[in-house]
Order: C-alpha cells, then structure tokens, then sequence
C-alpha cells in the first residue's frame, strides 16, 4: 500500500509543477500551474502501445496469448476539476477481458469517495475463471449507485489529514527540484514543448519523499521501511516522455519500462501511452448523497461468504485446476486475439528452426487452437 501512496505521490506532483514564463520549460510549468489554479476538464486515455517479452518466452504461447490480452487493455474517461469548490471528478471506462468496467473517484476538500459499480465488471471477470464471487442480481444491486468514502480512518487506515499536509509540503519540493532542472531538458518543435522524466528523476524524487516522511512525527506512518529494496527492484529503466501542444494543451505522455534480463518474468519492455485532452463538459460536481455511501464493514458482511480464508485456499486451488485443464485442451483462443498472435509470428524469422523444433513449437501452441487456427499456424512454420 505504501509503495501505491508513494507512487501516486510522485506521478501527481509532476503535473502539479508551478511556472510562469516563455521558455520551453517555463511554458512546460505553466501549462501545469493552470490546470491546478483554474477550472478544467480533460478527456483522458490510456493503452498499451508496445509489449516485447524476452528472448526465452517468445516464443511461449502461453505468453503470446497474455501479451495479447494485456495490449487489448484500453482506458478512456475525463477528469475534471473545480478550483472553487475544491473538487475533482475522475471518471474512467476499463475494457479488459471482453468487460467493461466503470471506475470514479469524487474528492471535494480532504473527502474521497469511490463509486462501487465497478463491482459487476469484477463479478463477471472473475466469473471467468469460476471465482465464487458475488454474481446474483440481489447482491450485485447492493453495490448500484453506491460509494465508499476512502477518507475514512477505517478504509486506509491512515490519517487524512497528515497525508494532506504531506502531500503539500513534498509538492513544493518536487516543484523546487524541477525549477532546478537545466533548460536544455525541455524543448520545443513548432508548439510542442517536449520533457523527458527519468529514472534517476524518479529515485530523487522518492528519496525526497522518505527523508520528508521520516522529517516529523505525524509523517511516520508514510515512511517506508523497505526503501532501498523498493529502489533496487524498480525497472532497469524508466522514462516518462511528456509531449505538450502549447496551442491546444493536449498533453500526451510515453512511460516505458525496460526489465533486467535477471529478473524473474517474461516481459522485457512495456510502453505505456497516456493523453489528456482539454474538453467543454465543464459541470458541477455533485458528491454522494448519504444515502449512497457505505463503509468498509457494510460491504465485509455482504462479501464475507465469499471471502472467507478456507475458502480463499479453496479457489485458488480451484483455480489451477481450472487452468491447468485449459491448457489441456479445452481453451479456445479467440479470433481477435488469435489475429493479433498471427500477426506478431509473422514478423518473426523462423527459417532457422529445423522440423523438429517446428513441430515442438506446433505442439505448445495445439492445446490454445482450434482446428483451423491450428492449420494457420503451422502454414506460418512451414512457409518460414
């Protein structure tokens, strides 16, 4: 949890960077100190533009089939912002797994609250995978229309207030070190500013945020114990790259992750696309009546059937079993997602592959087709 806080921290507090001034930089903060002192409203996305797994796995159909799943992954919403009320409205559309999940946060003041209809899109996801959760129309409809106020001591078990005045104090210091940045990091091409957030970047800024954390005692909580370790296992590389259109304000950002090939997983590099887009849909953000708000203990009980530790252990162990059999045979990939595996094996070489590592690969992937899908794949080996 701490790791998310901190995290959350950091990527926040660059877009919320005080500037004034013409210079690529200048322009670059000033854009970001408008967003916070005026009223705005920004559609906003997210996909997953690139996913290159390592060398090993490749050629894993296993893997082949999550990277597809992963990169079919979209988000889309707007996020708005009332300066005069201190509030914001985030609201996001997550297309995952043929689902489509709503996800909203409302905060006015130090209050945050978390709409609970992304409950039914959980419920069928995990009713994929024969999960036990919830999937009745009486317990679904307690969660309608319902929020649960994360500010509350009893949801995150923190206190709000000294998160906020946290978060007040290390945004002055990362808006300090980025006044320090040289100008020669921003530039501009016709009336794009563009600014390139590193790995170093990052590490400078958390350990600015465990020093403020360990500075008073009412911080002590944020600290985190396990920091050089945290450090350690961030991605070999990291970087951020911000492309600002000054004319339009569409802001669009590149994260991409590159792994270390000692790492325990099957992905070496992933890249990430974010846009922010100004709109007019400007409206008044109206907070959770109290009627429509619940509390974390309300929705334990109506949960609690299905979350009980002795059953927890039993869907997992349902759960392999459930796997294990798909990848037996009795998984069918689908055809978006089976177009999507054809067109990545053509673009690899396999012309040094004898008969009998073709064959082994075709035996890998047979469990995952169909009869016909199968058939493609095996023309793709023997035209290679």
């Amino acid at each position: 949890m701490k790791k998310i806080k901190l995290a959350l921290l950091i990527i926040l507090s660059v877009i919320i960077l005080a500037g004034c001034g013409k210079s690529a930089k200048e322009e670059f903060f000033d854009y970001t100190k408008k967003n916070v002192t005026e009223n705005s409203s920004n559609d906003i996305s997210m996909t997953i533009k690139d996913i290159k797994l390592t060398a090993d796995m490749k050629d894993s159909p296993e893997a082949n089939v999550m990277v597809t799943q992963l990169k079919d992954i979209k988000v889309t919403g707007s996020m708005q912002h009332d300066v005069s009320e201190k509030a914001t409205n985030t609201k996001l559309n997550i297309e995952a797994l043929g689902q489509k999940i709503p996800l909203e946060f409302i905060s006015k003041n130090d209050d945050m609250y978390f709409s609970l209809d992304i409950f039914r899109g959980i419920s069928k996801i995990a009713s994929q995978f024969n999960s036990e959760l919830p999937s009745d129309e009486k317990t679904l409809s307690t969660f309608d229309g319902k929020y649960l106020k994360l500010s509350d001591a009893d949801t995150l078990e923190i206190d709000s207030k000294s998160a906020t005045n946290l978060t007040k104090e290390f945004q002055k210091e990362v808006s300090n070190y980025f006044t320090s940045l040289d100008e020669e990091r921003f530039t501009k091409e016709n009336d794009v500013v563009t600014f390139k957030l590193t790995k170093k970047d990052v590490v400078v800024l958390a350990e600015k945020f465990n020093t403020l954390s360990k500075s008073k005692k009412e911080y002590k909580e944020f600290v985190i114990p396990d920091f050089d370790e945290m450090i350690k296992n961030l991605p070999k590389a990291l970087d951020a790259k911000f492309n600002l259109n000054t004319k339009t304000n569409d802001l669009a950002v590149a994260l991409t992750s590159t792994f270390d090939k000692k790492d325990e997983g099957f992905i070496d590099l992933i890249e990430v696309l974010y846009n922010y887009k100004p709109n007019d849909k400007q409206v008044a953000i109206k907070l959770p009546a109290k009627k429509e708000i619940v509390n974390v203990k309300e929705i334990e009980a109506i949960l609690a059937p299905y979350l009980s530790d002795e059953l927890d252990e039993e869907l997992d162990e349902e759960l392999d079993e459930e796997l294990d059999e798909e990848l037996d045979g009795d998984f069918n990939m689908a055809d978006d997602e089976f177009k999507e595996l054809v067109k990545e094996l053509e673009k690899e070489d396999f012309s040094s592959f004898s008969a009998a590592e073709s064959d082994e690969l075709l035996e890998e992937y047979e469990p995952l087709l169909t009869e016909k899908q199968y058939k493609t794949i095996e023309k793709i080996f023997k035209n290679k």
